[in-house]
């Protein structure tokens, strides 16, 4: 019989990418995480992982292995939940805008419902100003935005860039043609602005408030946009400053939540959110036109995040 310990293990490293992490996620030392992958091969008679430089890659079995561990584990999880009356089982909803939902959406689903999987979530991606009024409204427990909307937690903080196609010169284009989110958008003023700040013509191309329609535009060569590097895509590249282009100010994202959020189940996923977002801090003022850093300067008037941990 497999051990659900060490399935734990297992699926943990190939989560995380390193045994240390690994070690954390399962609240164990990194000598115990080995030894688990140690037995668990021992008692398969194949090995699970091969070196792959620093790191470690799954074997054909391991491959095979981690689709029948996150089974076992899903239905250990769910047994426990239905037999001993402690689980959560109720509803939660929450909001995040498209530019971010390809990068953390999937990760803090799958560590929700792992934990929880009771539990129902309904996940709504829509423009950040929608998402704030629809929580304000009591439509949603919670949103993951940008602080461009009010009372946001701010979890992470990233610079944004000039992107355009990774072969494309459209970048010197001027009129420089432009695919950006709608009208409202904080890193589409944060665009315009500079670009307008230093004197460089530019062209509305395209507008859409989703990122999975303004990627293929960009990646097609024939406009320029805006993204922090957690929103890249294959096929897209960072402008870098020798282009010419103005430096643009750093995008901090957050969650905020309705008032009347009490339930365990939205206070439970909004610790998920917490864990998977982080706060990756920036490394402070760029030298921006005057316009630009009196709309989005550093230092910032709105609350910085709370712990983790906090209430």
């Amino acid at each position: 019989m497999l051990d659900t310990d060490q399935l734990r293990s297992f699926a943990a490293i190939v989560d995380t990418g390193s045994f240390t992490k690994a070690a954390e996620r399962v609240n164990k030392t990194q000598s115990a995480v080995s030894m688990h992958i140690k037995r668990l091969e021992e008692q398969l008679g194949r090995p699970l992982f091969a070196k792959q430089g620093r790191g470690v890659r799954l074997t054909e079995d391991g491959e095979k292995l981690i689709d029948y561990a996150r089974q076992i584990l899903q239905i250990e999880a769910a047994a426990f939940a239905s037999v001993s009356r402690k689980a959560l089982a109720g509803r939660v909803r929450f909001g995040m805008p498209d530019d971010y939902s390809e990068s953390f959406l999937p990760e803090i689903v799958t560590r929700f419902t792992r934990r929880h999987p009771l539990v129902e979530i309904t996940v709504v991606c829509d423009g950040g100003r929608v998402l704030a009024e629809r929580v304000a409204a009591g439509e949603l427990d919670m949103a993951v935005v940008s602080d461009s909307q009010p009372d946001v937690e701010i979890l992470r903080e990233e610079r944004l860039y000039w992107v355009s196609a990774a072969n494309s010169r459209i970048h010197e284009a001027r009129p420089l043609p432009l695919a950006l989110s709608s009208p409202g958008c904080c890193w589409r003023r944060a665009a315009t602005i500079s670009l307008d700040e230093v004197g460089i013509p530019w062209r509305a191309l395209m507008a859409s408030a989703n990122v999975s329609a303004i990627a293929p535009v960009v990646q097609s060569g024939i406009a320029v946009t805006v993204l922090p590097p957690s929103a890249m895509r294959a096929g897209l590249r960072i402008i870098g400053e020798e282009a010419g282009l103005p430096p643009l100010p750093f995008d901090r994202m957050g969650i905020i939540e309705g008032k009347d959020m009490r339930s365990a189940e939205a206070r439970a996923l909004a610790e998920e959110i917490r864990a998977c977002l982080g706060r990756a801090e920036g490394t402070g003022p760029v030298d921006m036109p005057p316009a630009l850093k009196m709309e989005f300067g550093v230092p910032h008037s709105r609350p910085r995040a709370r712990p983790a941990n906090a209430a």
